[in-house]
C-alpha cells in the first residue's frame, strides 16, 4: 500500500474470465476462493492465478454455489443455493456432506476456529448456526456421503456431532 494525499490506496489486481462470481473468501496460504453463479467454485493463489476447480477436482456437480468459507484446516465449505445443502471440501479426501437439512436458500457463510458454521439463509431472514467440528483429524464416517443421508453426522476421534442447527 502506498500512501497518497487522501490516505492509502490499494494495489488492485483483477481476476478475469469468471463466470458470474458471486462469493469470495480468503484460504490460509494467502489465496482465496470464489463461487461462481450457476456453475463452479474456483480456488486462486496468491498470486491470483488459478490453482484449482473444485468440480474439476473433486467430480463435484454443483447447483448453483453461494457462500464460501475456509476454516482453520484449510477445508474450503460451499452452500449450495439450489440443493439447499452445504458441503465440506477437504485438502485430501472425498467431499462430505454437511448440512443437508434446515435449509430454505443458504447465501453467505463464516466459519470459527471453534468450529461453528454460520449460515445465512435469505428465505427464512436468519443465520443458523451448526457445530461441526469437535477435534481433528477430520474422519467421516462416510467418504463422500450423499445429502441424501439425512441422519448423516461426521465421526471425529472421540465422539459423533450430529449436524443440527444450535
Amino acid at each position: 500500500m502506498d500512501e497518497d494525499q487522501e490516505g492509502w490506496t490499494l494495489d488492485v489486481h483483477a481476476v478475469l474470465n469468471l463466470q458470474g462470481p458471486r462469493y469470495v473468501s480468503p484460504v490460509p496460504s494467502g489465496g482465496f476462493v470464489v463461487s461462481e453463479e450457476c456453475g463452479d467454485v474456483k480456488v486462486f493463489m496468491s498470486s491470483c492465478k488459478l490453482l484449482c476447480s473444485l468440480s474439476s477436482k473433486y467430480g463435484h456437480q454443483f447447483g448453483n454455489p453461494a457462500g464460501v468459507c475456509v476454516d482453520t484446516d484449510g477445508s474450503i465449505l460451499v452452500a449450495d443455493e439450489q440443493r439447499r445443502s452445504v458441503h465440506l471440501f477437504p485438502e485430501h479426501g472425498a467431499p462430505v456432506c454437511l448440512v443437508s437439512t434446515g435449509l430454505r436458500r443458504p447465501a453467505g457463510m463464516a466459519c470459527s476456529s471453534s468450529g461453528h458454521l454460520f449460515v445465512a439463509d435469505t428465505v427464512e431472514n436468519c443465520i443458523k448456526v451448526f457445530k461441526y467440528c469437535v477435534r481433528p483429524p477430520y474422519r467421516p464416517t462416510k467418504a463422500g456421503a450423499s445429502c441424501a443421508d439425512l441422519n448423516q453426522s461426521h465421526r471425529w476421534r472421540g465422539g459423533v456431532v450430529p449436524l443440527q442447527p444450535r
